[in-house]
């Protein structure tokens, strides 16, 4: 498709036509490129255009703003739209559809889509030309902007659908619709919006309503998505259940280690292969063991997978394994958190053989009129924890006081608890989590500066 301003955006492009649409897209000022686009949107808090002239110093070569709103002269060319974010979005849809790509893989679900997409990325980097997200844009504007910088030799996309209310996912499909989709799991997230887990898995399978979809690769010892594809025919289940088509068998011996080990296999072929990665907690084997059966499905083998994921690394606050010295371990898991993922990371960290585990947990969030049971249905996974920080309302109204237990209202309270407690405990092992928006990604950056 030719990405001329001209033809993508017709007459409201006619004073500089034959420009290039730029290769990056940018929806915060903050990050602009040099020769970015950057797109001004209008949210809840605050309102993109006020951003335009931070964008422009930082180098935005393309404005696409709201019509109207651009009451002065800029400086750069400027693109007016009805509906920016819509419209872009419809404009992305057209070169997808004009781009012949051998897939286009969607990856949905509660939990964990971020890690599949990443290591989706690297199965799938060893032998096709990919192209993906560079971070967690799982919105509309995040597929579009991943889309518009798509390079032309591009064989497989990678799109990551996410949702916090009814509608999401099938406008994501509409406009962008995958030929293979991944589902990781389907939890108790976003309940504010969805209400009630049928809610969640009603909203997520809907990308299946691709009119291009070829196969399904789901998490099949996740109870709601086994029941909902065992009648399913062009799905393939990645769980420990016999009726799996890949069956995960996890390796116990590695639990004195912080990382992850496990055995794949390939029932119908009865191909095998073992995976190791620096990666935490149990909730982090599906998202390989998810990338390693799309390759198989694409004619990647299972130990070739293995050998591209073994210097797999989790990504910032997803499981990120750090070692500040020789014998101490630091978790940063703190840019997500719901029940199930709590728990996995709870469940390793009891299981590592070391002294001295000091727990930072922030408050899980988004979790409907339950939020309080969700908390403390976790109380006996903190048995055998040395010492556990919790940070916010939600805990304080969950628990009942306990020695081992230190309240804090908010990070900046439990950062300074927390380096009490590495001064004056013989620490091996810290493990930080919590809902992105508790803050406690600032402990994280504090204690490992």
């Amino acid at each position: 498709m030719n990405m001329t301003l001209g033809n993508l955006f017709g007459d409201k492009a006619k004073n500089f036509a034959d420009l290039e649409f730029p290769s990056h897209l940018a929806t915060d000022s903050r990050d602009v490129k040099q020769g970015s686009a950057f797109i001004a949107l209008e949210g809840e808090k605050t309102d993109g255009h006020n951003y335009i002239p931070q964008a422009i110093e930082n180098g935005a070569a393309l404005i696409i703003a709201r019509t109207g709103k651009i009451t002065e002269n800029l400086n750069v060319p400027v693109i007016e739209l009805d509906n920016p974010e819509r419209d872009l979005a419809g404009v992305a849809a057209k070169k997808l559809a004009a781009h012949k790509l051998q897939e286009v893989i969607g990856v949905t679900g509660s939990v964990g889509k971020t890690t599949t997409r990443a290591a989706l990325q690297k199965v799938l980097s060893s032998r096709f030309k990919v192209h993906a997200p560079v971070r967690s844009f799982n919105t509309l504007i995040g597929c579009t902007a991943t889309i518009m910088g798509m390079p032309l030799e591009t064989e497989i996309l990678i799109l990551e659908f996410g949702a916090n209310k009814p509608g999401e996912i099938r406008e994501l499909t509409d406009y962008f619709p995958p030929t293979l989709a991944v589902l990781t799991a389907i939890e108790p997230v976003h309940l504010e919006g969805f209400k009630t887990l049928s809610g969640v898995l009603r909203e997520k399978l809907e990308i299946t309503s691709s009119p291009l979809i070829e196969s399904i690769v789901y998490n099949n010892d996740n109870a709601l998505l086994s029941e909902h594809f065992k009648y399913v025919v062009k799905s393939m289940g990645v769980g420990e259940w016999k009726d799996s088509d890949f069956v995960i068998s996890l390796d116990n011996s590695e639990y004195n280690l912080p990382a992850m080990s496990f055995v794949l296999a390939h029932r119908p072929t009865q191909e095998v292969a073992r995976f190791t990665a620096n990666v935490w907690g149990r909730h982090n084997v599906m998202p390989l063991a998810l990338a390693a059966s799309v390759g198989h499905e694409l004619g990647i083998r299972l130990q070739d997978s293995s050998d591209a994921l073994k210097d797999f690394e989790a990504l910032s606050g997803r499981g990120r394994i750090i070692f500040p010295e020789e014998g101490k371990f630091i978790v940063d898991d703190a840019y997500n958190a719901n029940p199930a993922s709590m728990k996995a990371s709870l469940e390793t960290f009891s299981r590592v053989q070391i002294s001295g585990k000091i727990a930072v947990l922030g408050d899980m969030l988004e979790l409907g009129e339950d939020k309080i049971y969700f908390h403390k249905e976790l109380e006996p996974l903190l048995d055998g924890l040395d010492k556990i920080i919790l940070v916010g309302k939600l805990w304080r109204e969950a628990l009942q006081d306990n020695e081992r237990y230190i309240f804090a209202p908010d990070w900046k309270t439990g950062l300074n608890e927390l380096r009490d407690l590495m001064n004056n405990l013989d620490w091996h092992g810290i493990l930080i989590k919590a809902s992105q928006s508790v803050g406690l990604s600032n402990i994280v950056k504090e204690i490992t500066a």
